[in-house]
């Protein structure tokens, strides 16, 4: 799969979302573009970390930033902004969608509430 940067329109959705940079103490942190263009890399291609160009950051600081992204909810974040910005600039129609339930576990044993016979 080929893998393309991010462009400056989704970069600046995407930007306001990240945590801030730290103030300038010790060693400078990288470019948050360039270790989220890291994080994509890995995500699209499906490669692992250890294979990570290192134009984009270390393997271990792209990891270490997808963990802190992971753990303070921003792609949850970046991903419910992208879907209103979606509906609203009409790119996405939700009204002929279906869903495949075969993944769904079922209850075993347990009759559904609605099927109890109430006496």
């Amino acid at each position: 799969m080929v893998f393309r940067e991010i462009d400056d329109d989704l970069w600046e959705i995407v930007q306001k979302y990240l945590p801030p940079t730290k103030p300038h103490i010790g060693r400078p942190r990288c470019d948050p573009r360039r270790l989220f263009n890291g994080i994509l890399y890995v995500l699209t291609t499906g490669c692992s970390w250890l294979d990570v160009p290192t134009k984009y950051g270390t393997k271990s600081t792209v990891h270490r930033y997808h963990l802190e992204l992971c753990e303070k909810g921003v792609y949850q974040a970046i991903f419910l902004d992208l879907l209103r910005s979606g509906y609203e600039i009409k790119k996405i129609d939700l009204s002929h969608c279906s869903t495949d339930t075969k993944d769904i576990p079922a209850k075993k044993g347990d009759r559904p509430a609605m099927m109890a016979i109430k006496r």
